[in-house]
Formats: C-alpha cells, sequence, structure tokens
C-alpha cells in the first residue's frame, strides 16, 4: 500500500490520549482522520487538541462517513470484543488494547473473525517492544543462557484508581481485577522469552478489604520441558515496581525496562552489580564515552505502533499477535479458576480451539 493509512481512534480515555494519538501522529505513513467517543463533547476536545479533523459518537457513524483503513480501539475491556467484531466487518484493521475480550467464547469469535475477513488483528503486548527485553531474548536465541528453567515476572503498582485511572472499570467484575489488567503483559511476556505457551496454572490471588476483584495474583505456570513462569501481579504496592529474573543452566540475566543485569557462572550477582554500576558511573563521568548499544531507546507503544502500521503497509491480512492474545486470554481464564478453585488448571491446547 503506497498511499498514508487511513486510521481512527475509538475511545479517547488516558491511553488514547497519552500513548496512541501521538504515536500515530508521529508514524509519517498515517493519516489519522478521526476519533470516536459515545462521549461526543469528550471526542470533539481531545479532537482540537490533537489537530484530528474528525469526531463521532459511534463506530457506525465512523464508517457511514468516513473511508477507514485501520482502528485503534482504546476503550474499557468488556467493549474490545464487539467493537473489534465490528470494525472487522467494516474491513478495518484492528490494533486493540489487552485484553482481546472479557472471556474466552468471545475471544476466539474474534480471532476467527479476523481469520475469516483477512484482516489484521493485533492486541498490545508492547513490552515485546522493549530494548532490555529483546536483548534478553536475543541472548536465549544465542543459546548464552543455556537451558532456560525458569521466567519471574513481577508487576506491582498502586491501585490504578489512586495514580492512572479515570474509569472505574478496572474494579467492574466484568473485565476488571489485576489479572485483566496487569495479566496480559505478565503472560505474554513469559511466553515470548520461553518461546513457547504453558500447559498448565496454579494461583493464589486475592483483594484487600472489600475489593469486588482481586488485586494480588501470583500464578505458577508450567511449560513443556519442565520449565516455569512464576508471574506476580498488584495493585497494593506504594510504587511501580516491573522487573523480570530469566534463569538457564548456564547463567541468569535480571532485566527491567531500564535496567540489565547478568550473571554467569564465574560471577556472582555482586560483582555483576558493581559491574554494571560502575559501568554507568562512568558513562556519567565521561559523557562523550561512546555507549556499548548504540541504538536509542524508542516510545516501546510508539514501536508498536509502527508495527501495526508496517504490516498493514505489507499487505498483510493475519497477525500471529492474534494467536498469542487468545492464549493469554485462555491463561487467565485458566488462572481465576485455579484461584477459585485452589486447584492446578490445565490449559486447552490452541491447536484444539
Amino acid at each position: 500500500m503506497d498511499r498514508k493509512i487511513r486510521v481512527a481512534i475509538i475511545g479517547t480515555g488516558e491511553i488514547a490520549t497519552k500513548a496512541r494519538v501521538p504515536a500515530y501522529l508521529s508514524n509519517k505513513h498515517v493519516d489519522l482522520v478521526a476519533l470516536v467517543d459515545v462521549d461526543i463533547r469528550k471526542a470533539k476536545r481531545r479532537a482540537r487538541k490533537f489537530g484530528v479533523r474528525k469526531f463521532f459518537k459511534s463506530v457506525d457513524e465512523l464508517f457511514e462517513k468516513e473511508d477507514v483503513d485501520a482502528v485503534s480501539i482504546c476503550t474499557p475491556p468488556s467493549t474490545h470484543a464487539d467493537l473489534t467484531l465490528k470494525a472487522l466487518k467494516y474491513g478495518a484493521h484492528v490494533l486493540c488494547e489487552k485484553p482481546m475480550a472479557n472471556d474466552i467464547k468471545k475471544g476466539k469469535e474474534v480471532f476467527e473473525a479476523s481469520k475469516a475477513e483477512e484482516k489484521i488483528l493485533m492486541v498490545s503486548s508492547y513490552r515485546r517492544f522493549v530494548s532490555n527485553y529483546l536483548r534478553a531474548k536475543r541472548r536465549i536465541l544465542k543459546g548464552k543462557l543455556g537451558h532456560v528453567y525458569c521466567i519471574e515476572d513481577i508487576q506491582l503498582s498502586p491501585s490504578p484508581l489512586l495514580t492512572w485511572a479515570k474509569s472505574p472499570w478496572y474494579y467492574s467484575p466484568e473485565g476488571g481485577g489485576v489479572l485483566f489488567d496487569l495479566g496480559p503483559h505478565c503472560f505474554d511476556l513469559i511466553n515470548y522469552l520461553f518461546g513457547d505457551f504453558p500447559v498448565a496454572v496454579s494461583a493464589h490471588s486475592f483483594a484487600y478489604l472489600d475489593s469486588p476483584v482481586e488485586e494480588c495474583c501470583v500464578c505458577v505456570l508450567e511449560y513443556p520441558e519442565n520449565r516455569t513462569g512464576v508471574g506476580m501481579m498488584s495493585w497494593l504496592s506504594s510504587t511501580g515496581i516491573e522487573n523480570t529474573s530469566i534463569h538457564g543452566t548456564v547463567e541468569s540475566i535480571y532485566v527491567s525496562p531500564k535496567f540489565f543485569l547478568d550473571v554467569n557462572r564465574i560471577d556472582v550477582p555482586e560483582v555483576s552489580l558493581w559491574r554494571e554500576i560502575t559501568l554507568r558511573l562512568i558513562r556519567l563521568k565521561l559523557a562523550n564515552l561512546p555507549k556499548l548499544h548504540k541504538r536509542k531507546d524508542v516510545d516501546p507503544l510508539q514501536l508498536e505502533t509502527n508495527h501495526f502500521i508496517e504490516q498493514i503497509k505489507q499487505n498483510r491480512t493475519s497477525s500471529l499477535n492474534a494467536l498469542n492474545a487468545l492464549n493469554v486470554l485462555i491463561t487467565i481464564d485458566a488462572a481465576k479458576t485455579a484461584s477459585q478453585e485452589n486447584r492446578k488448571t490445565k490449559i486447552p491446547a490452541l491447536k484444539q480451539v
């Protein structure tokens, strides 16, 4: 496709205005033609703020009045599946915020619709575009870690209502809770680093005080070849914490978006940490010292948006991301069952979907 990709954004909340709108406006291959929100006054304000020409109250009105190639869905999770299905039927490619749906039945319907309509369906998995996680993945693929047998991912934050959220859906039984909020990113990253899908999960979750949804959850994921993933998600932390530990038979890696530490057989963690801190201090003192990694970090949400647009430009008719997102949804459902029934729960193989 040689011309610019005509994109509309559905939903004008935090993720749209702070991430997706700037990302699309920064992509030279995109013409951001419209914003859509059930609150038409809000849509109008946002459109004026960002210089977007059109704004609409509904998806139907959007497609009746505009020629759109793709949409970005930035609405609460309970609306994701229905809006995705509608956009696909109108012939648009879709980038949807996580999760793809709030139940497996709808998730499968969305997945099958994207195949039937031969349109790209991407569900946000932006951590795959974070430079340090990409660096860790490359080391795994090169065999630097040996056999990777355990990955632990920790995501802690304060309650979303005390920080970034302006919507009550986080605490709604339909699509709310820490598993639906942080679980997709946690499970997807572990899947990405293992290059595989889990076969079973055990989980423990709980709510603080009288919350109607779980606010903390710890999951143990079983993978083929005796590999284990551990995911810890919480809204009860006093601050935001994100880090991942990757353990292999030769080397371990401790990684976060801003930190990368590798520990091998002849190292001890203290020596590795001292080496990393020393390098940082040298770079601070010698500002012109060439960086070992020349790539300039770019916002991962920008990179994810660019990837979505690039697939459209290449005339792709599907994305592996949709299959990954469906597996994550199945894993979340299994984790909820495991927690509620206090038992290990098998995760159905995707070939059966």
